[in-house]
């Protein structure tokens, strides 16, 4: 064998042997946010959660934790059941309800959710904390975004 075929075949090796180990897994944390709230007429809070999946791979999200604070003040605890898969480097929605005392401002507000969220495939809890802003919603009564 010439030293141009072995040449050859040697880097045709080395091709082939960095196609072996697949596309990469990156677990990152996930995180939620609210995407939008609606005030119901008696009073309840219609929340509408956007759960992101920051990881390369798919996951189970099988429960979501968190504590609500409206302007730096605590005025509820979600508890949301999920059960969805999400696909890598995405989102889905999941709505549940919270029934609070508190008054939202009419003007657009400051919120902080700090709580768990439970992934059963892989099986982990991951710890989030996120802060944003939601303003009302032009031509819609009592919904923010």
């Amino acid at each position: 064998m010439s030293i141009r075929n072995s040449i050859v075949a040697f880097a045709a090796m080395l091709a082939l042997a960095g196609c072996g180990s697949g596309p990469v897994k990156r677990i990152n944390p996930p995180t939620a946010s609210i995407q939008q709230l609606v005030v119901e007429d008696d009073g309840t809070w219609r929340v509408t959660m956007r759960i992101q999946n920051f990881s390369t791979v798919p996951m189970v999200f099988g429960r979501l934790d968190a504590t609500v604070s409206i302007d730096g003040t605590e005025v509820g605890k979600l508890a949301m059941p999920l059960g969805i898969d999400i696909v890598g480097n995405s989102a889905e929605v999941a709505e549940t309800t919270l029934r609070v005392s508190a008054k939202l401002p009419a003007a657009g507000f400051a919120y902080q959710l700090t709580g768990d969220i439970d992934v059963s495939d892989p099986k982990k809890t991951y710890p989030f904390d996120r802060a944003s802003r939601l303003s009302p919603v032009p031509g819609l009564k009592n919904t923010w975004r």
